[in-house]
This record gives C-alpha cells, structure tokens and sequence, in this order.
C-alpha cells in the first residue's frame, strides 16, 4: 500500500448488494485484502490537536492523516475535545489551515515534497450543518491551494441522502451501519469503525480475540471491494495492536502515540524537509 494508493480516488456507482447482506450477517468473503507495504503515509494521527505541537509533530514524522474535532462558537471554528475546552488562540484555522497553506507553497502545491498529498479529518462536534457552512466559508478562498488535500467530514455529517448536495470540497467519512445512494457513494472516500463495534474492548496486551478479528478481516475485505478505504478508533497504542490493524489491511493505522508508531515501524523521526 503506497502513498499514492491510499490517496487515489475512487468512484464506485453504489454499494453491493451482496457485500451489504454478508456485511450485516457476518459472513466470511473470500476476497483478497490490499497489500500491506505500510508507509508513514499510513499513519492517522488521532485527536492530534491534543498533541503537544499539533500538526507540526505528525507532519514532521510524515504521517498521512491529522485529526481534528471541531466546534462552532460565536461563528468562530474552534479546536477543542469538549465544548469547556474551547480556547480563543486553538482555532482551526491557527492549527492546521495556515501550517498546512505554509507547507504547500513551500513544496509547490503539495502538502509534502515529492507531490505527497494529505487528509484532514475534520469531526463536527457541534451545530452540525452550520459547521460545515462556516468551514466552507473558511476554505473557499485556497481551493487551488488545497486540491491536494483530502478533506473529510465526520461526526455531525449530513444524512447520506444529503451528501451530493454539499460543496465538492469535502468528502465524508463512512459509517457501515448506513447505505449511501447512488450519488453521495462515490464522495465516502472513508469507511470508518470503533473497534467496539466489532466485540469488547481490547487493550492490544495480548492477541485479539479470533471472532471479534473475524469480523473486523470481513468488513475490511467489504470495504476494500467497494474501494473504500478503512479506519477504526478506540485502538490500542500498543505494538500488537499496530502488526494487528497491519495483518488486517486497515488503511489508517490510528495513534495518540506518535513517536511510538514511528519507532514501531522504524521509520525516520527527522524532520520533513520541504522541497
């Protein structure tokens, strides 16, 4: 799985039939996975605004994905876990747009040198459709700047029936329990889980449970044949949880631990140098 594979972007007319009746069911699909030749392009960096350098610690580790809870408050998008932790200076726009617009007019038009692109997972916490208009508003005027980003809405999303109906900027992250129409399919780039709705909690201390595994290896397998891609949250930081999301072909290995997923999969921490 390279960079640029899970950064193509897919269009599939709608969700199969079949796949959608095995995926409820639980059956076993004999379909094959997508190779898992992992890069830092891999990574998801979750909730990365509560890192101590957001943005900037994930983007100098190369990781492909940063994650971003968003609030609407007095017309102003916020980043914060909880609407109490709402601080003036951690906009979203101060967090990630203007690093994020800085690195790409230093690597001519690109998020990362050599043409490598980026996804921003923006979760609405708030004020779902008001949200999104005040992110619209506010990445409208870098349109041409961002066109190598992948924006994705999650959380507090529009009904599937109301997807295609939304600015282009935006594709949205997928939920299994839902079935998309034949025009908002293609713009669910992402299909994402909790991992507790697959079985009970695991702390990643020891082997995962061959059922609940099961059932993850199936709906990834699903995904995969619609060409979506795949995350999963609540997973644990820990080095058997990572070869485990590994050996199962999630696209989007999520972390609160950066430094311990680069050193896990021995990569590089220096700095990403610009082009």
């Amino acid at each position: 799985m390279t960079p640029s594979s899970v950064f193509s972007k897919h269009r599939t007319p709608c969700v199969g039939v079949n796949l959608l009746i095995g995926l409820m069911l639980g059956y076993s699909v004999s379909l094959r996975a997508q190779p898992a030749a992992y890069t830092n392009a891999n990574v998801h960096s979750h909730n990365d605004y509560e890192q101590k350098r957001p943005f900037h610690a994930a983007y100098e580790l190369g990781f492909g994905s940063f994650e971003a809870d968003v609030f609407l408050k007095d017309n102003g998008l916020y980043v914060a876990h909880n609407f109490e932790d709402i601080k003036p200076e951690r906009t979203l726009e101060t967090l990630y747009l203007k690093p994020l617009l800085q690195k790409i007019s230093e690597n001519k038009g690109y998020p990362y040198p050599h043409r490598k692109e980026l996804q921003l997972l923006i979760d609405i916490k708030n004020t779902g459709p008001a949200t999104l208009i005040a992110l619209q508003k506010l990445f409208d005027p870098y349109r041409k700047e961002l066109r190598h980003v992948r924006i994705v809405i999650s959380g507090q999303m529009p009904s599937p029936e109301e997807m295609f109906a939304q600015d282009k900027l935006f594709t949205f992250d997928g939920r299994k329990e839902l079935i998309y129409p034949k025009n908002a399919f293609p713009y669910v780039v992402l299909m994402s889980s909790s991992m507790l709705s697959f079985g009970k909690y695991w702390d990643g201390k020891q082997p995962l449970d061959p059922e609940i595994r099961g059932r993850i290896e199936t709906f990834v397998q699903l995904q995969h044949a619609q060409k979506k891609l795949v995350r999963l949250w609540a997973t644990p930081n820990t080095a058997i949880g990572y070869q485990t999301l590994k050996e199962l072909g999630v696209d989007y290995i999520g972390t609160d631990d950066l430094a311990g997923l680069a050193a896990f999969f021995g990569w590089n921490a220096s700095p990403v140098r610009s082009e």
